[in-house]
């Protein structure tokens, strides 16, 4: 159980830091401006401004699904598992 504790703390710490660096990056649109982080994206000039963009996006999905799916799926997936195995026997 500690394992998978772990690995959605990591999951969550990595996928924080990939929003805070690419959502300063292209979603700050100023330093005194309240929206930082969350403002919308501006239209990609280039194909790494797009790419920066996505990984942003990414990175925010994965700050919130993967501790999801490490300390809710995984585990309630293992408890189906062997209820179901218990009730077979």
């Amino acid at each position: 159980m500690a394992d998978e504790f772990i690995k959605g703390l990591a999951l969550s710490m990595v996928g924080a830091l990939g929003w805070f660096i690419f959502g300063g990056w292209y979603r700050t649109p100023g330093y005194y401006v309240i929206e930082q982080l969350t403002a919308a994206a501006p239209e990609p000039s280039n194909v790494y401004h797009a790419v920066g963009i996505f990984a942003g996006d990414v990175s925010y999905w994965l700050m919130l699904l993967g501790p999801f799916v490490y300390w809710v799926v995984i585990p309630a997936l293992r408890e189906l598992g062997r209820s179901a195995t218990e009730s077979a026997n």
